[in-house]
């Protein structure tokens, strides 16, 4: 008796699920399909569609050169048509528990570490740091790639709203060390307060932010999340333009993840929640949202033309400096040498005439 009810619930959740893929064909919102969940993959179904969303990445996905190139065109090309399964993915991914929830940054790096470079490349930006000491000594210079930027919520009060672009300013503020943490400068043989610098040398096409929701609490010693309501601005400092968002709803130890991105076809913005696609309203999260959690923006127009031109600019600045600074260290040393040489033919004569 037990065993007939359950194989009757089966059945009935298996017909629900047969006519869910069947609405979700006929009745795309849109022109836009969704993904079936596989147990709890949300967080990849919303990475996927906001990759998909993101034409900039589709030339550049070479399926001779990467099985993760190649899947990601498949499923591109399906996501047009129907909506579809992402089993393929998560096994070329690694993924072996879908029904474990995983972290929605963690599973971008993964497929922007998975597939072929010119294809990351889209997201890929370098920050340059630089330490100078108190006498303007450069103590320290490395240039760093990165995929996303993260931006921390504690840097200011919980009971305020955060603005992001205020947040994304504060990477580039010029940070003081003096005290206990001033630093060795070898120039000056001492300890010596000094600044750190951060500056932007190459500009993604696509800017992805993280806004850090989990993070760890070291005065308790343990992992948190927090729902701080967010400020996020259409507008990047006139570069980038919002065009994608990965939200998070829940806790830390589960929740559900969904995506808001906004169409290159009809300019509309859609949420994308599994296998299921809705229009939502112009600007219904732009300010005090508490979801925001991956926010992508794309370089505007004649923006990204200028900061490329910036990018080729500073480049040719770096290698000129460099020649000119080659090219005095090569002087430097064929002077010592002729030096070397004419002290060497000039000592023994010397010494000849006064003998």
């Amino acid at each position: 008796m037990a065993s007939s009810r359950k194989r009757s619930q089966d059945e009935v959740k298996e017909a629900e699920r047969k006519k869910r893929k069947e609405d979700a064909v006929r009745q795309p919102q849109g022109g836009h399909y969704g993904l079936y969940n596989q147990g709890a993959t949300c967080y990849l179904n919303s990475v996927l569609q906001v990759l998909f969303m993101t034409p900039e990445i589709h030339d550049r996905l070479d399926p001779k050169s990467q099985i993760t190139d190649e899947e990601l065109r498949n499923l591109f090309e399906e996501l047009k048509k129907a909506t579809c399964g992402t089993e393929k993915i998560t096994e070329i991914l690694g993924i072996e528990n879908v029904h474990e929830q995983r972290d929605a940054v963690e599973c971008l790096e993964l497929i922007l570490h998975e597939v072929s470079p010119q294809a990351s490349e889209v997201f890929e930006g370098q920050l340059a740091y630089t330490t100078k000491c108190s006498e303007g000594h450069n103590i320290n210079e490395e240039t760093n790639p990165f995929w996303t930027l993260p931006l921390s919520l504690k840097d200011t009060h919980d009971d305020t709203t955060y603005s992001v672009e205020n947040g994304f300013e504060r990477i580039f503020q010029l940070k003081s060390f003096s005290g206990d943490n001033m630093v060795y400068c070898n120039e000056c043989e001492k300890k010596t307060d000094a600044t750190c610098g951060c500056e932007m040398v190459t500009y993604p096409q696509i800017l992805i932010l993280l806004l850090k929701r989990f993070d760890f609490d070291y005065s308790t010693m343990s992992y948190f999340k927090t729902n701080r309501c967010v400020d996020v601005p259409r507008t990047l400092q006139r570069k980038y333009e919002l065009y994608g968002m990965v939200n998070h709803m829940g806790g830390l130890r589960g929740g559900h993840y969904t995506a808001t991105i906004l169409s290159n076809e009809d300019k509309t913005w859609y949420e994308f929640n599994d296998d299921h696609v809705s229009q939502v309203g112009e600007q219904p999260w732009t300010s005090n949202s508490s979801t925001a959690y991956l926010l992508m923006y794309r370089a505007s127009g004649e923006k990204s033309g200028e900061m490329d031109t910036k990018k080729e600019d500073g480049e040719m600045t770096r290698e000129n400096t460099w020649k000119s600074s080659s090219n005095i260290k090569r002087k430097i040393i064929i002077t010592a040498i002729v030096c070397g040489c004419a002290l060497i033919l000039i000592v023994p004569i010397v010494w000849f005439m006064k003998k």
